[in-house]
């Protein structure tokens, strides 16, 4: 089923990243976890196939009919030992299946559907792989038991654990495309909305349930193939409504019934006061709901609805419960469709809260304030713009419940250009609201607003008094934390920060945190890490932008800009680029960050320039007049009107994105562009951002800016953590010093994991040390210059040395891996010891690594 150019490069990703972890010593197996119709057959055929012809392959398949058979997969290799599977003990199975898999010397073992294999059979291979007598890659559709056996062996560390993502939106408009039709943005986006990417359950999505009919006996109904014809209309209620009430079902079944469904791996039930049951897995349900007539399911709405009349609905089923009663044309109670609605914002799920607040032809202004909030997220400002007009301006907006003003006000703020405070025509809330649940949402939202505009004090305080008040609701004192460890790291206080924003982490795991707050804070935790020098958790909370935002900026490119790993930079941007996602100062920092990394890597100023709206000089003309992005004039005096993409607007974002591309300038030209750079760090030092400042002050020292050079100083010692120490060695950096000087700062920027300062630094240190005939000094700075060179060399997920080295180099460095002395290397390459010890030290200024021991190293990770 993925059919399509797009998915087809997907897999050919997914097989080679498993084979290479196959070849990894320190692994002993992949676990491979995708829904049905996601391909994992394929990449499981792929991997057997791109094994080496002499390693030895054993190959299982779990199904239906062998999952309740203790050992079921290994019943033929029993056999031929002379044992009977269902006689043998499971500790003798062991010991046989041990002996099978020795004989064939650490064989790769491959387990396609093994969330359908029997657990006798998964504990053996589970033990096995943990003592790395053989290298496994099993595919299931979830974690679920028995497939938490394998999972304990991932959380150990032991196995690398491969989610299949879904079809992005290029592939499937290809997929539209080759079914014969065109789909917008917002149809494709909806798409993928409903089939998370699955390519079985998009094309039922866009040819139909007629046109899918022949395909449903296929792998979907393998879970259905045991289900009782009165187990399949519970399943059909439950597949239709998405969740219901697991107090709703027990009065139309026997508790056994839903017991056995469990036990099957079908549905799932919650634990708590409103429990709700589910197909486990999307798959299923949309094919039991496309075996649905239209008449049956009238009849199975019918059958539910006065069950679930007197049963509290909450969550799913009440979106549930909404949807399909709407699907029917009948009125629903408004306050039903509100909560039902606010549930899928709450989820992230934009789209399927706009149906149901425009199909319940509603004039209630709460509804319309929701319908507000659903076409901001889903991206359409301008609409969002509209509705919160119209009830801004309505006669009586005033008797509106605090809730709801309160709500007007925090949506009003997210539409408005941060830099134009006084275009907001709703502070007078603020003033009315008493709850402190009330005051905190608000508060906490015009700190945003504040932060976004640059308005850093004020932001902080507002953030602050939120979350000191233990009387506002939980996630708004999370949303306030997250912006206190931004707000504090951009002002120098990094240890502080950092302590906000560990906290900020652990208050997702609350009870009442929605995708609302993740989305608003994540974004703000990266930005908080990524200033302190914390690339690794940074590295870590980009990666749940990409969960939560799927369009966001690609910014671990940011990351791999400062840890030296340009070239893969540069793919990860190119691609973002042409794709053409991102908006306004998003799309301004990955052209910005693009610029930066070519420039890196020496490449041609104009092949960034055709991919960007406007040049980088045009940015730069436009920062030297201090005019910010907008829709101002030169003169400043009107601002843009409400609704334009700039209420998306950050300070933060758009002084970095013109810090990289001032960077990038002052690779060619560093003279010319210090000054800016001064000025640059000046424009953040007046807001109090210290820990922006340092970052331009930094750069503009180096480049041979004197008002820098004067000006870090003060600013570093306001800078607490890596990133101050960094700056003060920076800071001690004078033209005609001693070699000292420079080669401190070049070792503050490898610990900080500056990997392009640093190696900058050492070679202007061991230039420095030439002149002045210093050996000490050379040698220091040879090491700083060899460290950071070395992980550029072998960037973009490292280097191919068998196309690096010769065939002689490659027999040396195969043998330093193994602890081969050079007499003994000497021996095997029929060479003396004097032309092996030759060949090493040219291998050694190739790979920039300084002895034996590196070069293991290198030699072992990157084989």
């Amino acid at each position: 089923m993925r059919s399509t150019r797009a998915a087809a490069k997907g897999s050919r990703a997914e097989i080679a990243e498993i084979t290479g972890f196959l070849a990894d010593p320190h692994i002993c197996g992949v676990l491979v976890i995708g829904a049905s119709g996601m391909g994992k057959t394929t990449i499981i055929n792929g991997v057997a196939a791109n094994l080496d012809p002499d390693v030895p392959v054993f190959r299982f398949r779990g199904s239906n009919l062998i999952a309740s058979r203790k050992l079921g997969i290994f019943e033929v290799l029993l056999s031929c030992e002379g044992e009977q599977a269902d006689e043998i003990a499971s500790g003798a199975a062991l010991s046989v299946m041990s002996r099978i898999f020795e004989r064939e010397q650490s064989p790769v073992v491959l387990i396609d559907n093994a969330d359908r294999v029997d657990e006798h059979s998964l504990s053996i291979i589970s033990q096995l792989a943990s003592a790395g007598r053989i290298r496994l890659v099993a595919a299931a559709e979830t974690i679920r038991p028995p497939i938490d056996l394998l999972a304990a062996l991932w959380t150990a560390g032991r196995i690398v654990r491969t989610d299949l993502e879904g079809l992005d939106e290029d592939a499937i408009a290809a997929i539209a495309r080759e079914t014969g039709g065109e789909l917008d943005d917002r149809t494709i986006a909806d798409y993928r909305q409903k089939s998370q990417g699955n390519p079985r359950m998009l094309r039922k999505l866009i040819v139909g349930a007629a046109a899918s009919a022949s395909s449903r006996r296929g792998a979907d109904h393998r879970a259905l193939w045991n289900v009782r014809p009165e187990q399949k209309r519970i399943l059909e209620m439950i597949a239709m409504a998405g969740a219901l009430p697991y107090e709703a079902l027990r009065t139309l079944c026997e508790p056994e019934v839903l017991d056995n469904l469990v036990e099957g791996g079908i549905i799932n039930i919650t634990r708590g006061r409103y429990a709700e049951v589910s197909v486990v897995e999307p798959a299923v349900a949309q094919s039991l709901r496309d075996g649905v007539q239209p008449s049956h399911s009238l009849q199975l709405l019918r059958d539910i609805t006065p069950v679930l009349e007197t049963t509290p609905l909450v969550g799913a089923a009440l979106f549930g419960q909404v949807r399909w009663t709407q699907n029917w044309g009948v009125p629903v109670d408004e306050v039903k469709v509100l909560g039902a609605a606010m549930w899928a914002n709450e989820r992230g799920d934009f789209a399927a809260a706009i149906e149901l607040l425009r199909h319940s032809n509603s004039d209630d202004p709460e509804i319309y304030l929701e319908l507000a909030r659903g076409e901001r997220g889903r991206g359409d400002s301008v609409e969002a713009e509209h509705i919160v007009d119209r009830l801004i301006s309505s006669p009586q907006v005033g008797e509106g419940s605090d809730r709801y003003l309160s709500r007007l006000a925090c949506i009003e703020l997210r539409l408005t250009d941060p830099r134009e405070p006084r275009t907001l025509r709703t502070e007078w809330i603020r003033e009315r609201l008493r709850s402190p649940v009330d005051t905190g949402r608000l508060d906490v939202t015009r700190a945003q607003f504040d932060v976004r505009g640059g308005r850093l004090d004020e932001g902080r305080k507002l953030a602050e008094r939120v979350f000191r008040n233990r009387s506002c609701l939980p996630r708004h004192r999370q949303r306030a934390c997250s912006l206190l460890g931004q707000v504090e790291i951009m002002c120098g206080r990094i240890e502080r920060g950092l302590e906000y924003l560990t906290q900020a982490e652990m208050m997702f795991a609350l009870p009442d945190t929605t995708s609302f707050e993740v989305e608003d804070s994540v974004p703000q935790i990266f930005i908080g890490f990524y200033l302190a020098g914390d690339w690794d958790r940074a590295r870590t909370t980009a990666r749940r932008i990409v969960e939560v935002q799927p369009g966001s900026v690609p910014v671990t490119a940011l990351v791999d800009l400062w840890t030296g790993h340009f070239t893969r930079a540069r793919q990860t941007l190119s691609k973002a680029v042409a794709k053409g996602s991102q908006r306004g100062d998003g799309r301004e920092i990955v052209q910005a960050a693009l610029h930066l990394a070519e420039g890196l890597l020496q490449m041609r100023e104009t092949s960034s320039r055709r991919t960007s709206t406007a040049s980088a000089d045009d940015r730069i003309a436009r920062f030297r007049r201090h005019e910010p992005d907008s829709g101002k004039t030169v003169g400043g005096t009107t601002g843009p009107v409400h609704g334009l993409p700039n209420a998306d607007y950050d300070w933060c974002q758009d002084y970095l994105a013109d810090l990289l591309e001032l960077q990038a300038h002052a690779l060619r030209n560093p003279a010319k562009l210090a000054d800016d750079l001064h000025r640059l760090g000046t424009e953040a030092e007046e807001r109090g951002a210290h820990t922006l400042a340092v970052f331009a002050w930094m750069e503009a020292s180096r480049h041979g800016s004197t008002a820098a050079q004067r000006s870090l100083p003060d600013a570093a010692e306001k800078v607490d953590g890596n990133l101050g120490r960094l700056a003060t060695a920076v800071a001690k950096i004078r033209p005609g010093d001693d070699d000292e000087a420079v080669i401190a700062a070049a070792d503050e920027a490898l610990k900080f994991g500056a990997i392009v300062m640093c190696a900058d630094l050492a070679r202007s240190a061991r230039d420095r040390a030439v002149q002045n005939n210093n050996p000490t000094a050379i040698k220091q700075a040879r090491m700083l210059l060899d460290s950071s060179l070395r992980t550029i060399t072998f960037d973009a997920g490292g280097a191919d040395l068998s196309a690096i080295l010769t065939t002689i180099e490659k027999q040396l460095v195969n043998g330093v891996a193994e602890g081969a002395s050079n007499s003994e290397l000497g021996d095997r390459l029929h060479l003396s010891v004097r032309t092996v010890e030759w060949h090493l030290g040219r291998l050694y200024r190739r790979l920039h690594v300084r002895d034996r021991q590196e070069l293991k190293v290198i030699a072992r990770s990157l084989a």
